[in-house]
């Protein structure tokens, strides 16, 4: 809103206009007058003030119609418009506020209630400008917030051997609380896993920093991925359980060479093995969810992957995606896909099939797919 604002008084009587508009002016507003309402709606458009005071019952276009049309004005700024009435029935005043006007006078104009008012709705105004002006900087900087996630994710090493590994994720909003890495071991394997951060957000994505950095630093200091998990566990539960946050993972060691593949749970869906294009869920010991208790330990299960063969691992957001009429995309889905795409990888082509299936409606939840897989031979 302007410093000093500008307020547009439409009336047809220009006796009524003049002094409308002295009255104003003394006030110290800036006024500009229209005397019919097709003026009035050219110069609201062409102005853009910060309050309207529109007469009723005008010629060519009446205050009601101009009040229609610039409430269903999507590109027209909020403007609170005052509605100015000789009639004093209940049904015109209705009619005013019906057609978006957010308050009105009664004719003659009582001085003090004109100026009581333009000072309410100029408060509003100002209210409404701020939070836009707030809501503009907060969009800018979780913009620049989803920049500066991004490079969390890690690029995809060659893994060699004939093995394949390809991860991709999208976040629900601006960012959020899922993440996946493939870290190289010195031994010539891989660490790789997928997590998802309960909640969603700058919070969630902070703590999902967090995850991933500790996961980076203490991936080289133990020789099992059970013994990894557990330290997680113990560490992030000091960081976050406080403040309520906890995440589920599936975390797997695979060694490129051989195909052999070690995979632990804290409470994330157990990944998909699929085989001849049939996929079917990996049996692994599920642990609880890291952050939940400091103490806890997990078991591993263990994998020959072979030739042709893929391991899909995924956040629930994958089933648990939403069309237009609120329904899951569902496992169902995912295993009826994979027995008609092409593959592996499986991956990108699911992804696709899902935002297609989608349609126009939002991502409801963030969405991650890591697979490794190992090419068919002869």
């Amino acid at each position: 809103m302007r410093s000093t604002p500008l307020i547009l008084a439409v009336d047809d009587n220009l006796a009524s206009l003049e002094i409308l508009k002295a009255r104003l002016e003394a006030n110290g507003y800036a006024v500009i007058t229209a005397s019919d309402g097709k003026a009035g709606l050219s110069m609201a458009k062409e102005r853009r003030p910060d309050l309207i005071l529109l007469d009723i019952m005008m010629p060519k276009m009446d205050g009601l119609e101009v009040c229609r049309r610039l409430k269903n004005d999507a590109a027209f700024p909020f403007t609170p418009i005052i509605m100015v009435t000789a009639k004093a029935d209940a049904k015109d005043i209705i009619a005013g506020l019906e057609a978006g006007g957010d308050e009105y006078l009664t004719k003659p104009v009582d001085h003090g209630a004109l100026m009581a008012r333009v000072a309410s709705m100029l408060r509003i105004k100002a209210l409404h400008d701020t939070v836009q002006e707030q809501a503009a900087q907060l969009r800018a900087q979780l913009k620049t917030a989803s920049k500066i996630q991004s490079l969390f994710w890690p690029s995809m090493p060659a893994l060699g051997d004939d093995s394949h590994v390809w991860a991709l994720s999208q976040p629900a909003g601006y960012i959020g609380g899922d993440l996946y890495d493939v870290i190289p071991l010195a031994d010539g394997s891989v660490l790789a896993y997928v997590a998802d951060v309960s909640g969603k957000g700058v919070p969630a994505a902070l703590i999902m920093a967090a995850l991933s950095t500790q996961i980076r630093t203490e991936a080289p200091r133990h020789e099992t991925i059970e013994d990894l998990l557990a330290v997680v566990n113990r560490n992030f539960h000091m960081l976050a359980a406080e403040e309520g946050f906890f995440a589920t993972i599936v975390l797997a060691r695979f060694w490129p060479v051989d195909g052999r593949l070690q995979i632990v749970s804290a409470g994330h869906p157990p990944p998909l093995l699929v085989v001849d294009r049939v996929g079917r869920a990996m049996s692994i010991p599920r642990g609880v969810a890291v952050g939940v208790r400091p103490g806890s330990c997990y078991q591993s299960g263990t994998k020959q992957l072979r030739s042709g063969e893929s391991v899909l691992f995924y956040s629930d957001g994958i089933v648990e995606a939403e069309n237009e009429n609120q329904e899951h995309f569902g496992m169902a889905q995912v295993l009826d896909h994979i027995a008609c795409a092409n593959g592996p990888p499986w991956g990108i082509e699911l992804l696709h099939s899902i935002n297609r299936w989608r349609g126009a409606s939002s991502i409801n939840d963030d969405v991650t797919l890591m697979e490794i897989w190992r090419d068919e031979q002869g």
